[in-house]
């Protein structure tokens, strides 16, 4: 029974270190999804406020 019980014990902590592992993972993934949207978002505001900028810029008799 003690081998029993020792070799159920390795797999749960193999288990619970895998979980962990993958939680680990599942959040670095998000965090570098996180990441490239927010990029994407900051790259998308600095166009649209570019694109403001040169229109105000055109109105105003202005052109580069």
């Amino acid at each position: 029974m003690s081998d029993f019980t020792e070799t159920l014990t390795e797999v749960k902590t193999d288990i619970m270190h895998a979980s962990i592992s993958l939680q680990n993972e599942t959040k670095e993934q998000n965090k570098k999804e996180d990441a490239v949207r927010l990029l994407k978002a900051r790259r998308a505001i600095e166009q649209h406020l570019e694109q403001k900028r040169l229109h105000h810029d055109i109105s105003n008799g202005w052109d580069d």
